[in-house]
């Protein structure tokens, strides 16, 4: 990930306004066929690339997964006791011990080499191989050294007799991963528990991220009066890089579209280009303008949701573009619904985009019709426990903090003026 820069010293405030009308009386696109167009445009995944196991978290896997050997490779011992039959012990009680011979001990690591017989027993430690004759351990709790290498069992062996058998985690040839799927920490321990050092998967996917705006500084540069730090660019690095992606900050550009001009041009090489800010319709929002400029096939401006209505997306060569709103959690909210769908397809993972599930909501809000909505909620355990989904009353888009208490959006239908207590709403996972 390479980190935004801040600039040194301050640029002077430089604006310029569009040269053009904006076709803004054009039908606004409905979600579905927004998303549709999207993933209709990934064409293929990137390329694929080996990776020692070490380097794989993350990463997703391009080639299924199946094991060579059996999980465990031997009948292993789940707890320190003693190795014996269990006939033997079937009777064994505190007031009548069974008496039994050792006749080996095997430490985790190490094999005996000796059979136990009816009336002996091997002492075993955890993880290690159960001898040969033996069918079941008893934990050590259950048993009294005694004279003449001899032990005393006090109990029966459990039913699943402290043996967890060859194969029974993995057996050899099984499927242990499928093409598609992320290499989380528990699968990292499962390929090991394998022998497996590499896998193949995708590349990440490179991500170019511009932000826009004349008014905006980096932080750990002096603001000047009209001027706020920029947001945009740390939080879609932030997401991108979270999602798995290479991305690189290509930084703040002044609303002068020969500036932004020549940062797309030096772009070309990503997979996804990402701006924010100038892509709606006021007097100075020159990045549409300018994405016509540089040769950029607009594939649609301008979609029925909220917050987020002005996102582009258009095609440059290979490289496909968003154009973000400026308001942060517009931004956001465009990323979680198109781009990081379009980021998942390109890596090849078999499901896109965030998890959904549905809740319960725990409060009334009143809405404007006319959009979908996507309102950011938290999810809380009530009294009565049952989870329900609170809406942040917060929900203006250049309000950003309420998303640092949000874990979930809420989905509201476009023709809905108001969601109440109770009802019962989609849901999407942050």
């Amino acid at each position: 990930m390479n980190h935004p820069e801040p600039y040194s010293p301050t640029p002077p405030i430089v604006q310029e306004k569009r040269r053009t009308r904006p076709a803004f009386d054009r039908r606004l696109i409905d979600y579905e066929e927004a998303l549709h167009l999207c993933l209709s445009h990934v064409t293929g995944n990137v390329a694929a690339e080996t990776v020692s196991l070490i380097g794989s978290l993350g990463r997703i896997l391009r080639q299924n997964v199946e094991s060579g050997i059996a999980v465990p490779p031997f009948n292993k011992s789940m707890m320190d006791g003693y190795a014996l039959k269990a006939d033997d012990v079937r009777q064994a009680t505190a007031e009548r011990p069974v008496r039994l011979e050792v006749i080996d001990e095997v430490p985790a690591g190490s094999v005996s080499r000796k059979t136990v017989k009816s009336g002996q027993a091997i002492r075993i430690m955890t993880g290690a191989p159960v001898p040969e004759g033996a069918d079941a351990v008893i934990i050590i709790e259950h048993t009294l050294l005694a004279e003449g290498g001899h032990v005393l069992v006090n109990a029966p062996a459990g039913d699943n007799n402290y043996i967890i058998n060859k194969g029974q985690d993995i057996l050899a040839g099984d499927r242990i991963a499928a093409a598609g799927e992320t290499v989380t920490a528990v699968l990292m321990g499962v390929l090991a528990s394998c022998g497996i050092t590499a896998v193949d998967v995708s590349r990440r996917v490179k991500i170019g991220i511009i932000s826009t705006g004349s008014e905006l500084v980096s932080p750990g540069t002096a603001a000047r009066e009209g001027q706020i730090y920029d947001i945009n660019g740390f939080s879609l690095l932030g997401l991108t890089t979270e999602a798995g992606a290479e991305a690189t900050f290509l930084g703040v550009v002044r609303d002068k579209s020969d500036d932004l001009l020549q940062v797309l041009n030096n772009a070309r090489h990503f997979d996804i280009i990402l701006l924010s800010g100038g892509v709606s319709v006021g007097d100075y929002d020159i990045v549409h303008e300018t994405l016509q400029r540089a040769d950029v096939q607009e594939i649609f401006w301008r979609v029925k949701v909220k917050p987020g209505k002005p996102l582009f997306f258009g095609k440059m060569g290979d490289a496909l573009i968003f154009g973000l709103p400026g308001n942060p959690f517009s931004s956001v909210n465009n990323f979680y619904l198109f781009v990081r769908p379009v980021m998942d397809k390109f890596s090849g993972k078999t499901r896109w985009g965030l998890e959904t599930g549905q809740a319960p909501v725990a409060n009334s809000m009143i809405l404007q019709p006319g959009r979908r909505k996507f309102l950011r909620g938290q999810l809380r355990l009530e009294a009565d426990g049952c989870r329900k989904v609170w809406i942040i009353p917060e929900q203006r888009s250049g309000v950003f903090s309420p998303m640092t208490r949000s874990d979930v959006l809420v989905e509201v239908p476009e023709d809905r003026k108001m969601i109440k207590e109770g009802d019962v709403a989609k849901i999407y996972y942050l």
